[in-house]
C-alpha cells in the first residue's frame, strides 16, 4: 500500500474515532451531496474521503432512502482499523 498523506491520515483518525458521514448516492440534484450526523473532522475533502474509500481503508455500512433518495453511510473498514492501529504504534515507538 502506498504512503498515506497528512490529510488522509487525519481523516482516518476522525472514523477510527467513531466517526460517519452520509454520502447521498442517488442519480439526483443531491448526488454527492454529505452531511455528518453528529461530529464534523476539522477539515473534509471528498477527494481524500473517496481515497480512503478506493484502498478500502473505508467502508459503506448502511444505506436508507429519505424521500426517494439513497443515502450511504460510510466508516472505517477492518483494513482501515488496522492500519490505524499500525500507524499508531509507529508513532508510538518513534
Amino acid at each position: 500500500m502506498k504512503k498515506l498523506s497528512i490529510h488522509q491520515i487525519e481523516l482516518l483518525t476522525f472514523f477510527y474515532n467513531g466517526g460517519i458521514v452520509e454520502f447521498c448516492t442517488s442519480v439526483s440534484p443531491k448526488l454527492g451531496d454529505y452531511h455528518f450526523p453528529a461530529e464534523k473532522p476539522i477539515k473534509f475533502s471528498k477527494t481524500v474521503f473517496f481515497s480512503l474509500v478506493r484502498i478500502g481503508l473505508l467502508k459503506e455500512t448502511k444505506e436508507e432512502m429519505e424521500f426517494g433518495i439513497r443515502w450511504s453511510n460510510f466508516s472505517i473498514s477492518k483494513k482501515g482499523m488496522k492500519l490505524h492501529n499500525e500507524l499508531e504504534g509507529r508513532y508510538e515507538n518513534a
